[in-house]
């Protein structure tokens, strides 16, 4: 008996001693969603995108910028600021994923094909009712819009 109090009293222990540290752990982990074996092995930066789509058409990147804004419906497109002034539309493939709608402000590894594309009104009248703008907003669009885009992101890391 006496050994089962002290067995049970170490396993008590040890369990709590372990949740802790996972939390932890948890804490400062990455996510990952889309293709579960995503990582940040051959990443470029929304500058070198940049240079890198002016030479070309398209390209296949694993890209690291910081999230400027979500859809507040169900997270199925995002903005992430590749420069200062230059941004991308980020939607994901088959709608098969999304990522959290409190993500703003967080880095992203997104991995997709990363092309030149033009938006067009109805599309970016439909992203500004996601975002929860007024009409007026959205009226306002009358044009298209040249942008980067990855249209069919496979992955998502978030920092």
């Amino acid at each position: 008996m006496k050994n089962l109090i002290l067995i049970s009293t170490f396993i008590l222990i040890y369990s709590c001693t372990s949740n802790t540290t996972n939390s932890t752990l948890e804490s400062n982990s990455i996510q990952i969603f889309g293709d579960s074996t995503m990582n940040e092995k051959g990443k470029i930066s929304g500058s070198e995108l940049i240079t890198i789509l002016s030479e070309r058409d398209s390209a296949m990147v694993r890209v690291e910028a910081p999230i400027t804004s979500v859809c507040q419906k169900k997270g199925c497109w995002m903005y992430v600021e590749l420069d200062s002034s230059i941004e991308m539309l980020v939607r994901f493939k088959d709608y098969g994923f999304f990522v959290p709608m409190e993500s703003a402000g967080d880095i992203a590894v997104v991995q997709g094909i990363a092309k030149v594309d033009t938006l067009s009104i109805a599309w970016l009248r439909h992203l500004k009712e996601d975002a929860n703008a007024s009409q007026e907003e959205i009226d306002a669009i009358t044009e298209p819009k040249i942008t980067y885009s990855i249209s069919e992101a496979t992955a998502v890391l978030i920092k």
